[in-house]
This record gives C-alpha cells, sequence and structure tokens, in this order.
C-alpha cells in the first residue's frame, strides 16, 4: 500500500508517465481489501471474548475516521489544489504503520490452533492482554475449538469445504445478508451532495451538510464501540437495520415529493443507524460464524461478494436517482433489506461472548431440539 502510495505520487512529479499511475491504483485496489481482511481477522483473534466486537468495530471506526480526515484534505483550500501532496500522505502514514507492524506478535489463536504452539501462545497472551493468571483457561478454550476443528466434519479450509458443509454454507449466507444491508451507504458516501442539490439543495449547504455526514459517521461508530460488548449483537444488528431502513424509506419519499428538509433529516437518521449497529457489526460477523481453518477464505468470499453488490447497486443508484428520483432506493435496497432483516431474524444466532465452537455447533445443530426447528438465536 505504501508503495502504491509513492508510485503515484511519483507519476505525477518525477516520473509523470501516466501507466505509473495506472499501476499504482492496481496495486492499490489488489492490496487494498487484504489488508481490510487481514485487520478484521487479526482484531477478532487477539482479543478475549468480551471485548471481541468492541476491537472488531474499531475497522468501521478507523474507515470513519479516515473518511472525515480525507474529505477536508481533498478540499481546494487544502490539499486539493496539489494531486502530489494528496497522494503522498499515505506513504508516511503506511511505512510507520509497517515498522510498527514489525514488532507486533502473532496472534495466540493462530499460534495455538494452527501452529500448535502453546509456549508461542502464552506469549502472545502476555503481549495482548497482559500477564495474568487466567491464560490456562484462555488456552482450554482454544484447546477445544482445535479439537472441534479436528473432530468435526468441517473439511480443510478451503473454498470447496466451505460451499459444500451445510452449516459452513449457512454462515456464509448469513454472512453476506448482514452485509447487504451495508449497501446504501456506499453511495450515500460518495454522492451525498449531488443527493442534496438534486431535491433542491443549493450546493454550498448541499457540501456541509455531506461534511457534517462524516461528522456524524465518525460519533456514531465510537457509540458502536462502546455497545458492541454490552447488547448482544443480534438485537444491535437487527434493531438499528429496521431504524436505518425505515429512515431510508421516509428519504425516498421526502426526495420523491420535494421535501428537502425531511429528506435531510432521514439521510442523517439513516447514517447514525448504520454507524451504530449495521455498519460495525456486519463487517465482524463472517469469522465469527466459523472455524479458524475457514476464516481467511470466508472473509474474502463475503468481501468480494459484497464489492460487487456496492459496485453493481452504486451504478444504478445515480442514474435512475436523476430519472425517477428517490424512489429508486425503494426497490434496490429497502425491500430486500427488509426480506433479509427477517432471514437474519430467524437464523442468526448471537455471537457475543460466546466462544466459535459453541457458535458453530449453533449453526450445525440448525436450530433443531429434540427433533424440532426453532429460530436459531430463539
Amino acid at each position: 500500500m505504501s508503495s502504491a502510495s509513492a508510485i503515484q505520487t511519483l507519476s505525477t512529479t518525477l516520473l509523470p508517465f501516466p501507466e505509473l499511475m495506472i499501476i499504482g491504483r492496481i496495486i492499490m485496489a489488489l492490496f487494498s481489501p487484504l489488508s481490510d481482511a487481514a485487520l478484521i481477522l487479526y482484531l477478532q483473534e487477539c482479543a478475549p471474548t468480551h471485548l471481541r466486537g468492541t476491537l472488531s468495530s474499531l475497522f468501521s471506526t478507523g474507515y470513519a475516521v479516515t473518511c472525515l480526515i480525507g474529505m477536508p484534505l481533498g478540499h481546494e483550500s487544502l490539499l486539493g489544489h496539489s494531486l502530489p501532496l494528496l497522494l503522498f500522505i499515505p506513504f508516511p502514514v503506511g511505512v510507520l504503520s509497517t515498522i510498527f507492524l514489525v514488532w507486533m506478535p502473532e496472534t495466540p489463536k493462530y499460534l495455538m490452533i494452527t501452529k500448535r504452539d502453546r509456549e508461542g501462545a502464552i506469549r502472545a497472551l502476555d503481549f495482548f492482554q497482559g500477564k495474568k493468571a487466567d491464560h490456562e483457561s484462555t488456552l482450554e478454550g482454544l484447546t477445544q475449538e482445535m479439537m472441534n476443528n479436528s473432530d468435526t466434519k468441517s473439511g480443510d479450509g478451503s473454498l470447496k469445504s466451505l460451499l459444500t458443509t451445510p452449516h459452513l454454507r449457512r454462515a456464509m449466507f448469513l454472512s453476506i445478508s448482514a452485509l447487504f444491508l451495508t449497501l446504501p451507504f456506499y453511495p450515500i458516501l460518495q454522492s451525498s451532495t449531488h443527493f442534496f442539490t438534486t431535491i433542491g439543495i443549493d450546493r454550498p449547504r448541499a457540501q456541509i451538510q455531506s461534511t457534517l455526514l462524516m461528522v456524524l459517521l465518525t460519533i456514531s461508530c465510537l457509540i458502536s464501540t462502546s455497545l458492541m460488548d454490552i447488547i448482544p449483537r443480534r438485537k444491535l444488528l437487527l434493531t438499528f437495520a429496521s431504524l436505518a431502513y425505515s429512515s431510508l424509506f421516509v428519504f425516498s419519499l421526502a426526495a420523491q415529493f420535494d421535501y428537502p428538509n425531511i429528506a435531510t433529516v432521514a439521510v442523517f437518521s439513516f447514517l447514525l443507524a448504520y454507524g451504530v449497529g449495521i455498519g460495525p457489526v456486519a463487517w465482524c460477523l463472517s469469522p465469527e460464524l466459523v472455524p479458524l481453518s475457514h476464516r481467511s477464505i470466508m472473509f474474502c468470499i463475503c468481501y468480494a461478494s459484497h464489492s460487487i453488490l456496492v459496485v453493481i447497486t452504486n451504478f444504478m443508484t445515480i442514474p435512475l436517482f436523476d430519472i425517477i428520483g428517490g424512489m429508486c432506493f425503494i426497490p434496490i435496497f429497502i425491500v430486500p433489506a427488509f426480506l433479509l432483516i427477517l432471514l437474519l431474524y430467524f437464523y442468526l444466532p448471537e455471537t457475543a461472548g460466546r466462544e466459535t465452537h459453541d457458535i458453530i455447533h449453533e449453526l450445525r445443530c440448525a436450530g433443531k431440539i429434540g427433533g424440532e426447528k426453532r429460530p436459531i438465536g430463539a
């Protein structure tokens, strides 16, 4: 990522070749999703069970903070007038981050379950959680997960086993369903000024409102960080998803029938609900639903599916908004979202404060107790 930033900077200064800019963008596009996946998996595996959600939510908080910083930096009065400076900013940050990561150890789960390195896992636990007496109980839980990985029919961590093993396939569909709920955020993030001006708000006010949206997103993600391990994640996701899509429905109607002030309040309400209960929860779900051997492939499949859906819905939303107005959000996002919220209500297990092997056991049972089906998480 730092190399990509350096290449793009060089393409606008010392070596002004457009091919270099294209190469830099390709490298950035390849490694940005990889670093996102590695970050979420690392945060989950180094955290104690009771703080797993809190640490995982830092991914969304960091994303919101960087958006908040990047938006004003791109203004003409700051760095918007100088493309080389704007492209160079990530380089020193990336170099310092890379040096810091060299100092970081592997996660206890990886060392214990994959490498079978008990001593290394203890050292990692000392590093991440401090030297305390209950490391043995943590290791017992990791040993139980390791035994479950060996004894159960979860396959070898391949894509084939993910797609052919029923409870893993079920986990994948639930994870993608949760990630679908994040989709309206991206056209709103990228084109909020356009939406505001289209419904009759003057451009200076629309730009201010777009900046305030990023401030609200950052605040809401910080709120979510404090709630992730206090409120059950099922309740957090389902409650705030329902509120978010109700707000988006109000925005669609207000934008369609020329009520710009109501539409503005609805967009802010949507982003508040998204930051508190959708984004942070949806992104941390997929690694919690599968064993360690499948987490990387699971997250990559979910990330790839999400990226494809983002591209499709983004390309649909802007032109349709210009043609038919705010009603375009209803068939693209709102109707599918409420159907998926219903699906998640019946089949998504609670993950907060639970060990992975316990969650997998519930998924494997497919909500059956005594031969009778019941909703998972009920």
